[in-house]
């Protein structure tokens, strides 16, 4: 019986290859609840239509190797501002002293605001290009650990966020694959910031995603 089976599996495997590794890939990792895609939450996500963990909470919209680098290194002792507000706002006001949002859907930001914890605050700003929307950051008059760029005219307001950088600041520059955006990690390579990438798969998505870490000697995530 073994043998036969080994037999009619080879068969078909030589028969029909690629429906024979759809098979074998949606047994593996669709029809396995030990599998990356509901231990990561991207089937959770899926479902949800929103990105979550696997225990429902919620995660940034970036990818998990990035993600999870970040469960690892953000502490209670950071301060944070990011441009874009969303289901990431609350992850990062779970570990951080203080997060700061700029957000310019009004509908989004008051959805954001009405259940912001109480050490995140969202400032709402129109969006432009080089204008007011990349340099509300300098109008807070404070300094930055880390400052997540995952909103509107990312180029400029990564060039705006380096002087809003405590001494040990980093910045996230979300989508960094897109070639619009080499302008801004040229900009700081130039200034003497290195990179780190982290590319994978992000919630509800299906293609490779990458996040650079833009950082200096001596940051607050130890790398």
């Amino acid at each position: 019986m073994t043998q036969m089976k080994s037999f009619f599996r080879k068969t078909l495997t030589q028969m029909f290859p690629e429906t024979t590794v759809r098979y074998r890939a949606y047994k593996n990792l669709i029809g396995n609840k030990d599998s990356y895609l509901y231990l990561s939450g991207w089937m959770q996500s899926l479902g949800a239509d929103k990105p979550i963990n696997k225990d429902g909470r919620p995660v940034p919209w970036m990818n998990y190797s990035v993600v999870l680098f970040l469960e690892e290194r953000l502490t209670p002792d950071l301060t944070l501002f990011e441009y874009g507000s969303g289901y990431s706002t609350f992850f990062y006001a779970d570990r951080v002293r203080s997060v700061v949002s700029v957000e310019y859907d009004k509908k989004w930001f008051d959805l954001i605001t009405s259940k912001a914890p109480k050490n995140a605050s969202l400032m709402l700003k129109e969006k432009d290009v080089d204008g007011d929307y990349c340099r509300v950051i300098g109008t807070t008059h404070d300094s930055y650990d880390v400052v997540v760029v995952d909103g509107r005219d990312r180029v400029n307001c990564v060039k705006q966020s380096i002087p809003a950088l405590s001494d040990r600041g980093v910045i996230l520059l979300d989508d960094s694959k897109r070639p619009r955006y080499e302008e801004a990690i040229s900009f700081a390579l130039e200034r003497g910031f290195k990179t780190l990438h982290f590319e994978g798969l992000q919630a509800t998505g299906s293609g490779v995603k990458r996040t650079t870490i833009l950082y200096r000697n001596s940051n607050c995530f130890g790398i």
